[in-house]
């Protein structure tokens, strides 16, 4: 058994008996409301405030683990103190780079056991290790801290809260420590389980864009990056290109790129695409601007509807995939939004002409990577 398993198994017990404590605390972070004779509906605490020797024995016994694998972690990672140093702090050196390698105070954990009732979003969706390479800069190392120095005193702040919170720092460090990779395609990743075994915990999927965009990974909320191996990346972009290039020839051969009117039309959409981060498709745009030309907003409505269903754009193969409305539920008001819906599907048309989509099913095989990021 390697060293990131011992840690692992060694998270997993710990898990296990946090667990064990729902079978007599009700998790809930809603306000219950006592009847105790002589009151009126006093609110009682909320159920994360309750604490006991035993949970305060694993928040400490969780909190050794979280400083041993930031230490290991730290070794790992260009740590410039050495092994054994007593001025190494878990916290302000080791957190601290960890937190600089992978920006880890951003990584988002998610409670997912259903066993806990927790309504307000604070205490399901934690960023565990946010202000955590500062002295006590988290909820959990304070009552962690104190509970250490001076348990009697200190035991309430051993309470639920702490515990998970301090479990979810402990599991984000597990994952960076085990290094998980795996290999899918670009809509399997959805298909994965991103708890890694855990049953309290999961953290968020690695955010991928359209293939389209380029293979550099996104830094995201998630411990994880996705990328296609560049060997992988180099035969989608020579099809890619193949198929770009017969576009391309079909395009400049449009007598419409003399036109100001579409000129004008297909800058104004690239620079509305350009505020929402989104690409313009050329030929689509084309497409509006034929039907549009074909039937002038100043028609009739009856005209415009006449024309419409009677174009070829009407009778496109693939409106299964966006089917124009009946013909009875069109309307001045939506039949501009209907023409523009049929003429992406002409446009699309237009496109499966040229593409053979050698890309698309290469991009979709078990190609793309998802892995803890190593730089």
């Amino acid at each position: 058994m390697n060293k990131s398993e011992i840690f692992w198994q060694t998270y997993l017990n710990l898990e296990k008996e946090v667990l064990e404590v729902t079978k007599y605390i009700f998790v809930t972070d809603e306000i219950q409301l006592s009847s105790k004779e002589g009151t009126q509906n006093a609110p009682c605490n909320s159920q994360l405030e309750t604490f006991s020797p035993f949970i305060a024995d694993l928040l400490v016994n969780c909190c050794v683990q979280i400083e041993a694998i930031s230490k290991e972690l730290y070794f790992e990672n260009g740590g410039t103190k050495a092994r054994g140093d007593n001025s190494i702090y878990f916290d302000e050196d080791c957190l601290k780079l960890i937190d600089i390698k992978w920006q880890t105070h951003n990584k988002v954990v998610m409670v997912v056991y259903p066993g806990f009732n927790l309504t307000k979003e604070e205490n399901f969706i934690l960023k565990p290790l946010k202000e955590a390479h500062k002295r006590q800069g988290t909820y959990w190392e304070r009552a962690y801290q104190a509970v250490k120095h001076d348990r009697y005193v200190s035991l309430p702040k051993g309470n639920i809260k702490a515990l998970i919170n301090a479990m979810a720092a402990l599991y984000l460090l597990n994952l960076y420590y085990r290094k998980d990779s795996f290999i899918t395609s670009y809509l399997g990743i959805s298909k994965i389980d991103f708890s890694i075994g855990s049953r309290l915990f999961s953290v968020k999927p690695p955010v991928v864009k359209e293939i389209w965009y380029g293979n550099n990974p996104i830094v995201s909320d998630s411990p994880y990056i996705a990328n296609y191996k560049e060997s992988d990346y180099r035969q989608i972009e020579s099809a890619q290109k193949k198929e770009e290039e017969s576009l391309n020839e079909y395009w400049r051969s449009q007598p419409e790129l003399k036109e100001q009117d579409f000129i004008d039309q297909l800058s104004k959409a690239k620079e509305e695409a350009s505020k929402k981060g989104d690409r313009v498709m050329e030929i689509w745009e084309l497409a509006k601007y034929r039907l549009r030309k074909a039937i002038p907003e100043n028609l009739p409505f009856k005209e415009k509807v006449n024309r419409l269903v009677n174009s070829e754009q009407w009778h496109g193969s693939i409106y299964q995939l966006n089917k124009p409305l009946p013909i009875n539920e069109l309307t001045e008001d939506n039949i501009q939004k209907e023409m523009d819906k049929i003429s992406i599907n002409w446009g699309m048309e237009i496109q499966r002409q040229f593409q053979k989509l050698e890309w698309i099913k290469l991009a979709t095989s078990q190609i793309l990577e998802v892995h803890i990021p190593t730089k």
